[in-house]
């Protein structure tokens, strides 16, 4: 018995302690909470002291987008996650004290906290304010999830557009995004009205249902897989754009391999007959081709696969480098160059491997120095964005007028936001090494991009 009371001591102890680590979190978490709504306001004056003025309101604005760059640099996260961040600070400091008061003392926990900003989004302050009152009891004494339940509830009393006005401003946000997982994999989500997602699975389900038999080996998960990829691909899929690089040649292919039920599969791939690397004492460096998939309306998407060359050719088994994403098998893009209808030579630098500039001869990107430029940086410069280079614009480091020459060391790709800052002045941008850039932001601090492993 006295072993039993022990036990049981040791275990109030150990469950009053995570109790106590847990408000303590809540606490730290509220503090950065303030921290950040104080960045916000701070940059906000900064930008609005430049005569940008940004829009006040409870949507995003410059001074939004400008302190979670900030942030996303100083706590080494995405951007999408600081501007979130950011605007669950505005929310939090201005409209709802009394939900940030719960999290201060430990009374909810940040999950409940971005739960309950959930539900005030999008609703006019005073509605908020509403909902705040009726949900923030609940959030204290139960979980997540029944929080989630009981807000569904209220948000149709409480909200003051009806549902169907509210269900057409959702579907005016439909969408399709992938992420990268590991071992080759990815998930694609597609954010589209419940009508047509349960009609889109109970199809799925039905017709991999009509598949199932003695001799078909996959389970019901993998056969709607299969169904859904041959029902969005249902024409010749092309392989990616494959770089070979290495001493002996370095090949940019185009890939459009039909799939192997498609007659006109011709599964061979041939190099482009001119060697420029002859006229200008270069040697071939990386490869990178075009994946072209024919879609039903005529148009051919086009990703990038950088292959080193001992794996094309079976020698090793070396990953090769999927765009926008990582690492993926050897054996996958073998197969993937097998369908490649044609290749276009890279030329770089005999030693380093470098694309040869054209200095001040032209301002426009030559060809093959953007195709090297689009392997090399492979997403936009600015530290920590992910953004893919393909989904980005090739930017002068020193501008052109200012004498800047376009050259390997003074173009990298930078996204559309990030460029934006730039030419507004916001964020400057200086390169010491090619494709490494380090950026000074408006609040005057410097970042530096952490230079990515070379596709070769």
């Amino acid at each position: 018995m006295e072993a039993v009371a022990q036990l049981t001591g040791e275990l109030d102890e150990a469950l009053a302690e995570l109790s106590s680590l847990e408000a303590e979190k809540a606490r730290l978490q509220a503090c950065i909470v303030v921290a950040v709504d104080r960045v916000r306001c701070l940059i906000d004056r900064r930008a609005s002291a430049r005569s940008l003025q940004p829009a006040r309101s409870r949507g995003g604005n410059l001074g939004d987008t400008l302190a979670a760059a900030e942030v996303a640099c100083l706590l080494r996260t995405s951007e999408r996650s600081a501007f979130r961040l950011v605007q669950q600070a505005q929310v939090l400091c201005t409209y709802h004290p009394a939900t940030l008061a719960a999290l201060r003392d430990g009374s909810i926990s940040w999950s409940h906290a971005t739960a309950l900003i959930h539900e005030y989004a999008g609703v006019p302050a005073a509605t908020a304010l509403a909902v705040e009152a009726a949900l923030l009891p609940v959030a204290i004494r139960t979980t997540t999830t029944k929080l989630a339940y009981q807000a569904r509830r209220l948000r149709n009393q409480y909200h003051p557009d009806t549902i169907d006005q509210r269900a057409r401003s959702a579907e005016a946000r439909r969408r399709v995004e992938m992420e990268p997982d590991d071992d080759a994999m990815a998930w694609l989500s597609v954010y589209l009205p419940a009508t047509s997602a349960t009609a889109i699975d109970a199809s799925l389900t039905g017709a991999a249902r009509q598949l199932q038999g003695p001799a078909e080996r996959r389970t019901l998960a993998q056969l709607r897989t299969d169904i859904l990829v041959d029902l969005l691909l249902p024409v010749p899929a092309s392989g990616p754009r494959l770089v070979r690089p290495g001493p002996d040649a370095g090949l940019l292919g185009a890939f459009g391999g039909p799939r192997a039920r498609d007659p006109r599969a011709s599964g061979e791939g041939h190099p482009h007959a001119a060697d420029h690397g002859a006229n200008h004492g270069e040697n071939t460096g990386g490869a990178e081709p075009s994946t072209a998939t024919p879609l039903p309306d005529g148009l051919r998407a086009h990703i990038n696969v950088t292959v080193p060359v001992l794996s094309l050719l079976g020698v090793d088994d070396a990953p090769a480098q999927l765009e926008g994403y990582g690492p993926i098998p050897a054996e996958l893009a073998r197969r993937i160059a097998a369908h490649a209808p044609s290749f276009t030579r890279l030329l770089t630098h005999p030693e380093t491997g470098a694309v040869l500039s054209v200095g001040r001869t032209t301002y426009a990107v030559p060809s093959d120095l953007k195709n090297w430029l689009r392997v090399r940086d492979r997403t936009c410069r600015h530290p920590g964005c992910n953004i893919p280079a393909s989904r980005s614009e090739l930017d002068h480091t020193t501008p052109w007028a200012r004498g800047g020459g376009t050259d390997h060391d003074n173009l990298a790709h930078l996204c559309r936001k990030h460029h934006m800052f730039k030419s507004e002045g916001l964020w400057h941008y200086e390169q010491p090494r090619p494709g490494v850039l380090t950026a000074t932001s408006i609040a005057g601090r410097t970042y530096t991009a952490t230079a990515d492993d070379p596709p070769f």
